[in-house]
């Protein structure tokens, strides 16, 4: 399933260099990306361990339009992502916003919604900068076009290798509603202008 480990990082892309090749050098390292298709790495994955109400799920649900995680103090719109070559999510084009797989089910319905988000820029901190803080037990409400909040609580907090991504375990089937929080972590490469690792947070809905 790849390695997994302490999510934090290792040093902030605006303290390792700055100037306009570092903004180019975001948008192609997807610092919200993940790989979607190719076969995902063995081993086991991730089991729950939230307890859910099995009538938390909705068939058809409204699409997100804002993430809030009070304990880490994100609250911030939602835009839609598509997957671009290659099978890979494309990443928010803007660092204050998190952005939804729309291919993917709206949150609450059954299986994984994924939302993903940059880490942070030349500028300094984005909106999922807080993700590696991440614990287990914590609550994460995405807002919806309807009106209504789905509430999820975290049950897992992993960092793979970008090139080890656990593609089964985030997009995989779920039996019940669930959650991927995903940006950028691990050791900041700066000959690249990337981090070489990925931080997902794993949700279940119990609201």
């Amino acid at each position: 399933m790849g390695t997994s480990g302490s999510p934090g990082r290792s040093r902030p892309i605006w303290a390792a260099a700055a100037g306009s090749w570092l903004l180019a050098a975001l948008l192609l390292a997807g610092c919200g990306g993940a790989q979607v298709v190719g076969e995902a790495p063995r081993g086991s994955t991730a089991q729950p361990n939230v307890a859910v109400d099995p009538v938390l799920r909705d068939r058809s649900a409204a699409r997100p339009v804002r993430i809030r995680v009070p304990a880490i103090g994100v609250d911030a719109p939602i835009r839609p992502l598509a997957v671009g070559r290659g099978g890979v999510l494309q990443a928010p084009t803007a660092n204050d916003v998190a952005g939804w797989w729309r291919a993917g089910p709206e949150p609450g319905e059954s299986g994984p919604s994924v939302i993903a988000g940059h880490v942070d820029s030349h500028r300094g901190p984005a909106v999922f900068y807080r993700v590696p803080e991440l614990r287990a037990g914590v609550e994460v409400l995405v807002d919806r076009a309807d009106g209504s909040t789905a509430v999820f609580t975290t049950y897992e907090i992993e960092r793979h290798p970008k090139d080890a991504f656990p593609t089964r375990a985030v997009y995989g089937p779920t039996p019940g509603a669930e959650l991927r929080l995903i940006t950028c972590g691990g050791e900041f490469d700066d000959e690249g202008g990337r981090y070489l690792a990925n931080v997902i947070a794993f949700a279940k809905r119990t609201g």
